[in-house]
């Protein structure tokens, strides 16, 4: 530390100990530039708000502005009224200490119960999240332009929050009594309910459920009447928004499907496909009795699918028009064999062998495989990450197959529901590819024994090679970072099992018509986001914010 710095400490250490509140937060030094401090404290928006607030007692002229590598608003103090010959020193604040250990990524259950309760608070309880945030940029002293960024800046969403954040911190398990550790969600919060409210603002809303309620009703419904055991491959809405009953909603519906059979019964009367056409023709029932629901000037029910976003939020009716049980009347669904998005395996399929290096390697290869597909009208990307289910599971996992839509600010767009994959694939070749990880080598022993008899991965390693990006080794290097990596056992030996089953499928891919498997990873990509197609048309209507 320099003779400026020096100064420039001491001038910040008097105004912390003019303060009980600030000195107890013991905030450490760390200068990075001759100009630029960063206070290591417990808890940063409490100890910033303290020390602007003597700054200002004293007339100590400062600023509160965004600098680049914090997403936390810094102040710039001007100290010339002491020191004419100061530069302006820029405070960065990072919470350390009590405050400082990374919290545990947020659940699924966490960050929807989350969105339910502000969604609640905006449409139901009329509260201005706009305005709140007009009024903080105006005690935090910052520029309107923040609010145009991607990610707003953390000080300003706590502040906008700041009656919310008890409750929030009681739904994400966050122990501390002040702040939140998990801004990215509390951003997409902020603009999730700004583009539902903008929908919905004239809609009379009771309450938003994430659990009991409609969520446990409309499960329990779909399992009974359509042996349909998890809703999510169904309709994927994480929230719904419900006005009037439940007792009327129920009703209402029940009359609607009463000359449908539950499953249990319908199971007695039919089998095979004429089965599979009973169901499917009740599960359209239910979808135009949720349509109804769903549209008009005041929804009775609304099913919301969320994401994690930002600024660029957006509503999206999904399945909104009524399929007909007559599929060649359902002329506005598209045809994926007819129109197939585009693919070319050799830019956009990549299934990596070679040991990876650097410090988060584990001495192995990577254990995803990815297939790429673009939609030739939108150009939107749509890439599909194909992994273990579980990368850390030491006795076995299947894989999942989760999209992302690189056209939508990287946005996830699902996973397809893994059943359905295996429907594709038969519908080509009837066990050609199997999600069971039971199914294939799963010790050294196992992969050697089938190199070029039984799988034959010599064959289809000499397949893949030349119509991939760049698998990275050669077939000697294969087999060797194959075998070595089950050696290594536990999770290291499961992913290999899974980068194998990955492998396969795109062996399966490669070898079949072109045409045929542009259609299937065409499905795929509507399938992982719950959209219907000619080929498969019961999803349930829901609206996305991505």
């Amino acid at each position: 530390m320099n003779d400026t710095q020096r100064l420039y400490q001491s001038l910040i250490q008097s105004v912390i100990v003019s303060d009980k509140a600030l000195a107890a937060q013991g905030p450490e030094f760390n200068f990075s530039t001759q100009t630029k401090l960063v206070l290591k404290v417990d808890k940063r928006l409490d100890f910033k708000t303290n020390f602007e607030s003597i700054l200002k007692k004293n007339k100590i002229n400062y600023k509160s502005e965004i600098v680049s590598g914090s997403s936390f608003t810094s102040t710039i103090v001007d100290f010339k009224k002491f020191v004419p010959t100061l530069k302006p020193l820029t405070i960065l604040y990072k919470e350390g200490k009590a405050g400082g250990d990374k919290p545990a990524k947020a659940t699924t259950a966490q960050q929807e119960r989350g969105a339910a309760y502000i969604f609640e608070r905006a449409l139901v309880d009329n509260v201005d999240f706009e305005k709140r945030m007009m009024a903080a940029l105006i005690k935090l002293k910052m520029n309107r332009v923040v609010t145009t960024k991607k990610v707003l800046p953390e000080d300003l969403l706590l502040e906008t929050f700041k009656e919310e954040l008890p409750k929030l911190r009681e739904l994400f398990a966050v122990r501390d009594n002040s702040g939140f550790p998990y801004i990215d969600w509390l951003n997409s919060f902020y603009f999730s309910q700004k583009v539902l409210l903008k929908k919905y603002s004239n809609s009379t809303f009771q309450r938003f459920e994430r659990d009991g309620g409609f969520m446990d009703y409309i499960t329990k419904l779909i399992n009974v009447k359509f042996n349909i055991s998890q809703k999510d491959t169904w309709n994927p809405a994480d929230v719904w928004a419900v006005r009037g009953t439940q007792t009327a909603i129920e009703k209402y519906i029940e009359d609607e499907l009463k000359n449908i059979d539950d499953y249990k019964v319908a199971s007695k009367k039919f089998t095979g496909a004429k089965l599979d056409e009973y169901i499917r023709a009740g599960t359209l029932k239910l979808n135009s009795i949720l349509i109804d629901l769903l549209t008009g000037t005041n929804p009775k029910v609304v099913g919301i699918s969320l994401k994690l976003t930002d600024s660029g939020a957006s509503i999206e009716e999904v399945n909104f028009d009524k399929v007909k049980q007559q599929i060649k009347e359902n002329k506005n669904l598209i045809d994926t064999i007819s129109n197939p998005f585009n693919v070319d395996p050799k830019q956009h399929f990549i299934c990596n062998f070679a040991i990876t290096e650097g410090k988060a390697s584990k001495g192995t290869f990577t254990q995803d495989v990815r297939v790429t597909t673009e939609d030739p009208k939108s150009g939107d990307e749509y890439s599909f990450q194909i992994k273990a289910n579980s990368s850390e599971s030491q006795n076995g996992s299947n894989l999942k197959f989760e999209l992302t839509i690189k056209g939508k600010g990287a946005a996830r767009g699902g996973k397809v529901p893994v059943q359905l994959v295996e429907t594709l694939v038969n519908k080509i070749e009837r066990g050609a590819f199997v999600n069971d990880y039971t199914k294939y080598p799963r010790t050294s022993k196992d992969f050697l024994d089938n190199l070029e008899r039984g799988r034959n991965y010599k064959k289809m390693f000499n397949k893949v090679k030349p119509n991939v990006v760049d698998i990275g080794v050669t077939y000697e290097g294969f087999v060797a970072n194959v075998t070595r990596a089950f050696d290594q056992k536990g999770a290291i030996a499961t992913n290999a099992t899974c980068k194998l089953m990955g492998f396969e499928f795109l062996y399966f891919l490669l070898s079949i018509d072109e045409k045929v498997m542009k259609s299937l990873i065409t499905d795929m990509t509507f399938l992982a986001q719950k959209k219907n197609t000619r080929g498969y048309d019961v999803f349930g209507p829901f609206i996305k914010i991505s």
